[in-house]
């Protein structure tokens, strides 16, 4: 690992692409969210599975930044994940979750330009974040209108 311009290059190229993977998913995720929701179920139905798609697109989107760690660590070499012992996939989705989610525990750190990533992560996280809590939002204040109209009706 050398911190070279070119390692630094490397690792804005990943934060891009890794930015746009994420927000690509997180929107066909909500697309696809709002087009299963089915009327024929009741709004706690709808809403409880929309929250649990929700939470399984963000991981799955922390997921493709653990990769990107991976990527950064194993092949690109410009930078690694250090605090843990043993780095298996499971550090580095783990690290990529707390990231994603803004806890950063500390137990697991970046090191070299791929702290460039780490960086950037979590504004995706918090806005990807915003976003499903603004879709919710929406998408429970038609659910509980609609039922309020079948209960007048």
């Amino acid at each position: 690992m050398h911190d070279t311009t070119g390692s630094y290059l490397i690792a804005i190229a990943m934060t891009v692409v890794l930015t746009v993977i994420a927000v690509a998913l997180h929107y066909e995720a909500l697309r696809l969210i709002s087009s299963l929701h089915p009327r024929r179920w009741s709004s706690k139905v709808n809403i409880g599975a929309m929250i649990v798609l929700i939470i399984a697109a963000h991981c799955v989107e922390a997921m493709v930044f653990g990769f990107g760690y991976w990527l950064g660590t194993n092949v690109f070499m410009i930078g690694s994940l250090k605090g843990m012992p043993d780095h298996g996939t499971a550090a580095f989705i783990y690290f990529s979750l707390e990231t994603f989610t803004t806890q950063s525990i500390g137990d697991i750190f970046p090191v070299g330009p791929l702290r460039l990533v780490a960086a950037v992560q979590p504004v995706v996280g918090l806005m990807l974040i915003g976003w499903s809590t603004s879709f919710t939002f929406l998408q429970m204040r038609l659910d509980w209108r609609a039922d309020d109209l079948d209960d007048s009706a």
